[in-house]
């Protein structure tokens, strides 16, 4: 599971032991992954397995364009690769900080 959490833009990236500090803006399958890949609104060059990092002003470029693809897209029921994307970059929004991606081991 790929675990999101909020972490502001200036703040640097804490130790493994240290994660669950902070809070969390929600999880992505693989499969969520992979298909959110294939609509280019998660970038190919990322890997699944491979922690990385979202600035504040990506997170939002990212929400933008996933309302923009899916304008009737709602925060409710998360039963779709892009409603769990849309939670976890309106919380992320709501907090005004970035994301920090984690591939935590299953």
């Amino acid at each position: 599971m790929l675990t999101f959490y909020l972490l502001p833009d200036d703040a640097p990236r804490p130790s493994r032991m240290r994660l669950d500090e902070l809070p969390k803006a929600g999880e992505l399958s693989a499969e969520d992954f992979a298909e959110l890949q294939t609509q280019r609104i998660i970038e190919s060059r990322l890997d699944y397995d491979q922690d990385f990092r979202w600035s504040n002003g990506v997170a939002q470029m990212k929400l933008q364009l996933l309302l923009h693809r899916h304008p009737q897209l709602r925060p409710d029921g998360v039963s779709t690769p892009e409603q769990r994307l849309l939670v976890l970059l309106l919380n992320a929004s709501a907090a005004d900080s970035g994301l920090l991606a984690v591939a935590l081991e299953a």
